[in-house]
């Protein structure tokens, strides 16, 4: 039988540690409790959303007048090269095993927070590494039927999939393939590096939800403006500039607002303290674009998925 919650507060389901209550809340462990829990949903003729993690999730203040649910299936299967993870998995934990497996090409996983499914959702990457590198595959349920998407219907982009706009698409699991490790201590160097390299570029001991915005992607055309203002000529090359950079450059590197600031350790993570609202956030997400467009002439996209806000 479902464990269905009124007034679940969303606050402890963010790793921002903001956002107010939904009408109902649901933890779903298996795809049968999953289409229960839509069921329930529809019969009381509300909105619902699946979600994951609460990385990346800023909620409103207001909460959401509707359904959440949570598809907690942490089920792990490593078959030879093969990485199979239900989307409640962890993300980094998927890493560790896979390099304890001894296998190699998701130790950037280490350093990413949330589960699989969200991962997945987002193309989520961290030094150098995406989703689109490993998944072949994604188990989906879409319109009460269970799907597998291959890696190409996936339509993977930068920071994006095709399940962003289809939200009522649930992921159930992702299949990875990677590669055995020539030495089974060369996975584990790498991995240490990516959790070496979170702690020393990213602030720590407080709520925050990872990189708030994309990287800035730049056409040809705008290198020599943005090589007047100053922007790195190995971030030019790459037609791609840093969002962290571009918002230090701007001189917002603690700004505050509220119960929320932008972080000094990283531009691009803004951290909350008790009593920060989702509005307060919200303001400096403002503020950050509206500094950054003025003095380099770029926009800032979130990375961020806004709920009900």
């Amino acid at each position: 039988m479902l464990d269905i919650k009124e007034n679940e507060p969303l606050a402890k389901h963010s790793t921002f540690g903001v956002g107010g209550n939904a009408l109902f809340g649901i933890a779903a462990h298996t795809v049968a409790e999953l289409q229960e829990a839509i069921t329930f949903a529809d019969e009381k003729k509300l909105p619902w959303r699946v979600l994951g993690g609460g990385s990346n999730l800023l909620v409103s203040d207001v909460g959401f007048p509707g359904v959440i649910i949570w598809y907690q299936n942490r089920d792990l299967l490593i078959e030879g090269n093969a990485v199979i993870a239900g989307a409640g998995a962890i993300t980094a934990a998927v890493a560790g095993a896979s390099v304890r497996a001894g296998l190699t090409g998701f130790e950037w996983g280490a350093g990413v927070p949330g589960t699989i499914g969200g991962a997945v959702h987002g193309n989520a990457g961290a030094t150098g590494g995406e989703m689109k590198d490993s998944v072949v595959s994604v188990s989906v349920l879409e319109n009460g039927e269970v799907k597998k998407y291959s890696a190409a219907e996936c339509k993977f982009g930068y920071r994006d999939s095709v399940f962003k706009n289809l939200p009522h698409a649930i992921i159930l699991s992702a299949t990875l393939q990677l590669a055995h490790a020539a030495d089974a201590a060369g996975p584990v160097a790498k991995m240490r590096e990516v959790l070496e390299y979170r702690i020393k570029t990213q602030p720590k001991g407080v709520p925050s939800s990872g990189c708030t915005f994309k990287n800035v992607e730049i056409e040809e055309r705008a290198v020599p403006q943005l090589r007047a203002f100053g922007v790195p000529e190995n971030f030019l090359a790459a037609h791609r500039v840093p969002a962290g950079w571009l918002i230090e450059k701007a001189n917002l590197k603690g700004a505050v607002q509220g119960g929320a600031k932008i972080s000094e350790v990283h531009g691009n993570f803004m951290v909350t303290a008790p009593g920060a609202t989702a509005a307060d956030i919200a303001a400096l997400i403002d503020l950050a674009k509206e500094k950054v467009a003025a003095q380099f002439g770029v926009q800032l996209h979130e990375e961020i998925t806004r709920l009900n806000i």
